[in-house]
This record gives C-alpha cells, sequence and structure tokens, in this order.
C-alpha cells in the first residue's frame, strides 16, 4: 500500500517559531543593550577628558596673560571643546591652592550623570598642578 504524496507545502512561519524568534531576540536585547548605554558614556566621558587637556593647553600657552580663561569659555560655552553642552558642562576657577581648576560637570538631565566613575556630585577636575579627580574617571 502507498501513502498518498500531498502536493501542498507550508508557506511562511507558524506561531511559535516566530515566538522563539522574539523571546531569542528579546534575551539578546537585555544583554546587549546596558553595555552599549555604558560604552556610549565612556566614549562621551572620554571626550570631555579630551576637551579639558585641550583648555589646559590654552590656558598653558597664555600663561604670561595670568591664566587669561575668557578666550576659552565664552558666555558659559566652551569655544576649544568638541564635547556636546548637554552633556557637561565646563566651568575654570582659580584659588590660592592651584592657579586653575578645570571642571566638568556632568548635566542631570542627560545619561552622563549616571556614569559609574563620578562621584555623587557628578564632577570631574584637573587643576595646574596636574591633579585629577576622580581618579577612576581618567584612567
Amino acid at each position: 500500500m502507498r501513502c498518498k504524496v500531498s502536493n501542498h507545502f507550508q508557506i511562511g512561519l507558524t506561531l511559535i517559531e516566530i515566538l522563539i524568534a522574539l523571546v531569542i531576540l528579546g534575551v539578546v536585547s537585555a544583554v546587549a543593550y546596558p553595555t552599549y548605554t555604558q560604552q556610549t558614556r565612556e566614549a562621551y566621558r572620554m571626550i570631555a577628558l579630551g576637551d579639558m587637556l585641550e583648555m589646559q593647553l590654552e590656558l598653558e600657552r597664555h600663561y604670561n596673560a595670568g591664566y587669561n580663561f575668557e578666550h576659552i569659555l565664552s558666555g558659559g560655552k566652551c569655544v576649544v571643546c568638541e564635547s556636546d553642552t548637554t552633556r557637561y558642562q565646563f566651568t575654570v576657577t582659580s584659588s590660592a591652592t592651584a592657579a586653575y581648576t578645570i571642571t566638568a560637570i556632568a548635566q542631570p538631565f542627560s545619561n552622563q550623570s549616571k556614569d559609574n566613575c563620578l562621584d555623587s556630585d557628578r564632577k570631574m577636575s584637573l587643576n595646574s598642578k596636574g591633579v585629577t579627580t576622580p581618579n577612576a574617571c581618567w584612567k
């Protein structure tokens, strides 16, 4: 006895196959997304650190002018920086212990404020003596 051969072929996917594919996609996304966001935070932090070093170079170039920083920060915006102003705000201050201190403050409404290396004040700083804080951000 012979079985009947059908000329009908299955076209498309079953609901179970689609659900399995969606579950796999969800698991991969759940693992990859936090790593992606941390890597982007680190990349933007490195850009801000580079901007702080560029500001330091500009201040040292104008040493004879008494560390004049008006040409670096104009109207609250950094002229020599590549960082987006929505991520970091830069300030330069002078004190008795250091000729200048460059500070980058992570903006609270940006994702940068959740960076693991930052302290609770969300600041990174570099002074004229080369002292950097917090150390975890400068590694």
